[in-house]
């Protein structure tokens, strides 16, 4: 554990007593993801488009199954959280407008709401079937031809609780992998038109791997906790919890030293509270227990605070 003397840090903490003390705490913290869209804590929806063309719309069904699962594995631990939906669209450009999106986040009552255009298909590159190994098969299924799927598609993405207020717009193109099985004497064009029922699993790939860009990143960062030594023995116990991350039973500890008589003391302990709440993940709470620390005394680590809640989440 490191410990730092708050006389040594006089500049971050403003408290006329040399007995509150503080160490640093350095956990991984999810930041923006590389589009720049800040996700964490928000509710999501993924619309794909159709145009009645059944290739089109299994790709983007697939696509989307494969977008969302991506999302839901980040920011939901995995749960099934994303929820899809469809709608008729013709080139896509109309879902560029905010309006529109705007329609979509109230029709799905979701924070952030991504549109998977209708995708443009390029022609299968098939190649010479391979005797399937290893494993009993039957005779019409004991040859495999691995084909590529070129395509290209744009997605659109709007979030309602960010401060830009505007669509995103992302495009790309690239290929998804199909195996169609044989028995080893089938035409290459007979294996091309077979690739189109097959392509949902490369579809969900694809749309998987688009969902990349949207993932969160993350790196370390130091937070400061403030204890008193040799007082209550709460502040110890709340250290240990917080030196451990075991933020709820921090939180417990200091919320029962909120009945001191040091208003010092007070401020210090909500403070800690509005640190744990964060690293809860529930930064709005947080502000508010910063608030609730400055209504004691002024604890200057508590504009550093703010100012990380701020860049993490964009919360004001």
């Amino acid at each position: 554990m490191k410990k730092i003397s708050l006389m040594a840090i006089a500049a971050l903490l403003s408290l006329v007593s040399c007995a509150p003390q503080a160490f640093v705490v350095s956990p991984e913290m999810r930041g923006p993801s590389k589009s720049g869209l800040n996700l964490a804590g928000k509710s999501m929806a993924v619309v794909y488009l159709t145009d009645g063309n059944p290739r089109d719309t299994l790709f983007n069904a697939s696509a989307a199954a494969g977008f969302a699962s991506r999302l839901e594995e980040d920011y939901f631990g995995g749960e099934r959280a994303v929820e899809l939906f469809t709608a008729l669209g013709g080139d896509g450009t109309e879902y560029a407008s905010k309006d529109s999106l705007l329609s979509l986040v109230m029709e799905t009552g979701k924070d952030v709401v991504f549109v998977i255009d209708i995708p443009e298909l390029g022609v299968p590159t098939v190649k010479e079937p391979i005797k399937v190994t290893g494993r009993k098969v039957s005779i019409d299924s004991s040859y495999v031809s691995a084909a590529s799927v070129p395509f290209t598609t744009k997605i659109f993405v709007y979030d309602s609780m960010n401060k830009e207020d505007r669509v995103y717009g992302f495009s790309g193109g690239r290929t998804f992998s199909v195996d169609v099985y044989s028995d080893g004497k089938m035409p290459k064009e007979m294996i091309a038109n077979a690739v189109w029922k097959n392509i949902s699993s490369g579809a969900e790939r694809a749309g998987y791997s688009a969902a990349g860009t949207f993932m969160s990143t993350w790196k370390q960062d130091d937070f400061f906790v403030i204890y008193y030594d040799g007082a209550e023995d709460a502040w110890d116990k709340g250290a240990e919890y917080a030196y451990s991350y075991k933020w709820k039973e921090a939180i417990s500890q200091w919320t029962a030293l909120l009945k001191c008589k040091s208003d010092e003391k007070k401020a210090c302990a909500a403070y800690n509270i509005a640190l744990g709440c964060f690293m809860c993940g529930q930064p709005a709470l947080a502000l508010e227990w910063l608030d609730r620390s400055d209504s004691y005394t002024p604890v200057s680590l508590s504009a550093s605070l703010r100012e990380k809640i701020k860049k993490y989440t964009g919360i004001e």
